[in-house]
């Protein structure tokens, strides 16, 4: 099995220096189960798919340019250890690698990684201002669900987080209870620790969706996301993003409220 993923993995260049050592220490059982898992929490299970690939090759190439860095350089300074297997960490550098990327097409430059425990993810200067930004990976695991089409069933998957009414406000209010919780919060924590242990500079936090899951809401559905993390929607008072200077919400197209 090793040696098919190896053919398909030596494919995408980048790919292959970033993840062929994590894939070689694997056992027989970790490669088996991983391949079993969902098509959202496996990363093996694409490395067959060109579209795919395609567009992680891609985002290792753009976060180079991004940071600046050879690839040598980008694996050795990002927060992840890309021989080991761990698909929970590297959704989550994986978040940062395509935040950092967007942000860098709306004029933000000089990102730098942070290091240090409880510090942001990012550093980054936009219109001579210093930026701080912590980036949360949301998962948005898919399950069948069955349709009927002209009076045939059809088994599709779907967002697990989509209600059974399929009304988008319903949505809307779900997937914010998903992230109003503990990533705002723990993102919100890190940026103000931050700023304690670096010096002023504003605040961002980034939810990115990950990489293989498809848009779910629009501009207009996200900015009531926005009202509500801020307290301004009716049921919501709270301000989750209390002294947080912007929201990043990242699917295949970056969303940014200031």
């Amino acid at each position: 099995m090793k040696d098919t993923l190896f053919k398909n993995l030596v494919k995408y260049p980048l790919c292959d220096f970033f993840l062929r050592r994590c894939v070689e220490t694997m056992s027989d059982k970790q490669v088996t189960d991983n391949l079993a898992e969902e098509p959202d929490l496996s990363l093996l299970l694409h490395f067959d798919k060109p579209d795919q690939m395609s567009r992680l090759e891609e985002m290792f190439a753009r976060t180079m340019k991004t940071f600046g860095l050879s690839k040598e350089e980008l694996k050795a300074r990002a927060e992840f250890n890309f021989d080991v297997y761990d698909m929970k960490g590297f959704e989550s550098v994986r978040a940062v690698f395509r935040l950092a990327n967007a942000l860098s097409e709306v004029d933000f430059t000089q990102f730098a990684f942070l290091k240090g425990k409880g510090l942001a993810d990012l550093s980054a200067i936009k219109d001579g201002k210093p930026w701080f930004i912590e980036v949360k990976a949301l998962v948005l695991q898919t399950k069948p669900e069955e349709f009927e089409f002209n009076g045939t069933a059809e088994i599709l998957r779907v967002d697990k987080f989509q209600p059974k009414s399929r009304r988008i406000e319903e949505y809307v209010e779900t997937v914010t209870r998903q992230i109003a919780g503990n990533p705002i919060e723990k993102a919100r924590q890190q940026l103000l620790e931050t700023v304690k242990k670096e010096g002023e500079a504003k605040k961002m936090v980034g939810l990115v969706v990950n990489l293989f899951a498809g848009d779910f809401l629009d501009d207009e559905n996200l900015s009531y996301v926005y009202a509500r993390l801020r307290g301004k929607f009716t049921g919501w008072e709270k301000n989750y993003l209390a002294d947080v200077d912007a929201l990043a919400f990242l699917t295949s197209q970056l969303y940014l409220f200031l």
